[in-house]
């Protein structure tokens, strides 16, 4: 064997393990951006509240993708002073 092959082989066997487990770390990456804004409004017995989000993702099984989303959420108090409220959420 070349003595320039086994100088290489040698130092390049750290780089090769770490590149390695560099690869196979990221095999199951995942990574997502999020932006969000909502509007709220209140008033004698009632609260109201909308939530707009838009989430821009990349991963390695499912690829590049983006989903909108609406979240509106009621919540009243009756004459008796029960809180009910209703949250409801819109994915596209």
């Amino acid at each position: 064997m070349p003595k320039c092959l086994a100088r290489l082989s040698k130092s390049g066997l750290p780089i090769a393990v770490l590149g390695l487990g560099l690869s196979a770390g990221l095999a199951g990456c995942a990574t997502s951006a999020d932006v969000s804004y909502g509007e709220y409004s209140f008033g004698p017995g009632y609260e109201a509240g909308r939530v707009y989000e838009n989430r821009v993702y990349g991963d390695t099984q499912q690829g590049f993708g983006s989903e909108n989303c609406r979240t509106v959420l009621r919540r009243e108090v009756d004459p008796y002073g029960r809180d009910s409220s209703v949250e409801e959420t819109v994915c596209d």
